[in-house]
Formats: structure tokens, sequence, C-alpha cells
């Protein structure tokens, strides 16, 4: 029998805050010559972002050990926020180790603890879609609440035309965590309904079937060149990729409809 994902609040949290999952969570993220280029574009984009936007005041929401705020530039103001201790804890060794300046706050995600209007960019992998969709709708609403008008928001999705049947061949007995996958068209509507202009959506891992394949050549000890392989096929055109990095910005308030006199 299959046994059903963690979908609560507390089991999530509970999930990531689990020693073993703390411990083994970066090199599960960056080990393998497909999850280290899939890092390493992500790194960049959020990268690109910052410097072209000229990021003062930044937020990395569920950063977890710092596997992206560890290999990031910080802005003047950097925040990291994680519900986990555990992460934390690891998020704060990486980060001084690597002599980087974050301010490390823990948090809870659907009551953000900072003012209105407090950062020019948050960004947040693989956590708000961790959630069910009246979940996600909290989590963008607090991300909207801490946005600077016409702020940045960056999130990563997953191709649901790509990415199922691969869990599916593989076991979703392997994901024991809700992840919510999306079709292009629905992800692009979620975020314009939550208040959220897509200005740039990146697809990543873009010939998947292939470079899964070439991901096995590190059990004969080729992850370099796999991993040159793996990089090389994202130059490809390819409109279902695996991933997708988004860039959204904040939309303006609406204006209350003025009452005409009777």
């Amino acid at each position: 029998m299959t046994s059903q994902p963690i979908t609560s609040v507390d089991g999530i949290k509970g999930f990531y805050d689990d020693p073993n999952v703390v411990d083994s969570y970066l090199e599960k993220r960056t080990a393998q010559p497909l999850s280290s280029v899939l890092h390493q574009l992500e790194v960049a984009f959020i990268t690109q972002v910052i410097e072209s936007r000229s990021v003062a005041q930044l937020l990395d929401l569920a950063p977890g050990p710092a596997r992206l705020s560890a290999e990031l530039k910080p802005p003047p103001v950097a925040v990291a926020m994680d519900f986990s201790p555990k992460m934390l804890s690891e998020a704060r060794r990486r980060t001084v180790a690597l002599g980087k300046k974050w301010h490390l706050v823990q948090g809870d995600g659907y009551k953000l603890p900072f003012a209105e209007e407090s950062f020019d960019l948050v960004y947040s992998l693989r956590f708000i879609r961790r959630f069910d969709r009246e979940r996600r709708n909290r989590l963008y609403s607090e991300i909207r609440r801490v946005l600077r008008p016409g702020g940045a928001f960056i999130m990563d999705a997953q191709n649901r035309a790509v990415a199922l049947p691969y869990r599916t061949a593989r076991g979703l007995d392997k994901y024991p965590v809700y992840d919510e996958l999306y079709l292009r068209h629905e992800l692009v509507r979620e975020l314009e309904e939550n208040g959220f202009e897509v200005v740039r959506l990146e697809g990543m891992m873009r010939r998947f079937a292939l470079q899964s394949r070439l991901n096995r050549l590190r059990h004969l000890r080729l992850s370099a060149p796999a991993r040159f392989l793996i990089r090389l096929l994202e130059y490809a055109n390819d409109a279902n990729p695996s991933t997708w990095m988004v860039l959204c910005q904040k939309k303006p308030a609406a204006k209350p409809k003025s009452l005409k006199n009777s």
C-alpha cells in the first residue's frame, strides 16, 4: 500500500525538523549531477534578479540549511526565516563559515514577523508548493504584505506533465511530503489571482528524460561527464521542462470603487 504524503502544517514542520532530514538535505539537493546542475541554475537565477533589480532588502523564506543563501552575495539587509530550529542551526553554521552576513530568524510563514513593505525581494523554493491551495493563498498574502510596492517574488514549480509520470515510475512513496504539481497556465493563473504579475518564467531541466538517464552515469563514477552533458542540454529549447523558476512582481492594490451619489 502506498502511504499518503504528509499534508498537515504540523506534519510538514516535524518532517523538516527531523535530524535525519536536516543532515541529509544538502547532499540530496546538490550531490548528484542532475541536482547539482539544477541547484546552480537556481543560484544563478536569483543572483541575476538581485543584481538587475538592485535589491537592498531581501528575505529568503524557508532557507533550510542555507542551500541557496550560503551561495549568494547578500545585500545590505539579508534575512532568512525558517520554522525549523535545526535547519536554522545548520544555516547559521554554513553562512558563518563562508563569511556571509545573514540575519537568521525563526518564524511562521503564515504570520511573518516583519512589518509591511519591508523587502524588495522575497524568494522561496521548495516551500510554497508543499501546501494545498487554501494554505498557499495565505502564504502569498503574507508575502505580498511584506513586499514593497513593485517588489519581486521568486518561487519554483514542478511541471506536472513531466514530474508526475517520472514520480509514478519511481514510486510515489519516495515523495513523503505533499508537493503541488502544475501545468504552466495553472501556475500563472494562481499567481495572478494572488496579486502577482508574472514577469519571467524560466524552464529548467529542459530535456529531463535524457538528463535523468545521464544522471545514472554517477553509478559508473562518471559524475563529472554527466554533469557537463546535463548542463549542455540546458541550452536546448523545450516548451515542456521539468522545473520552472518564476519571477513575479507585486501588483498595486486594487482601488476601491467610488460610490456614485444616489
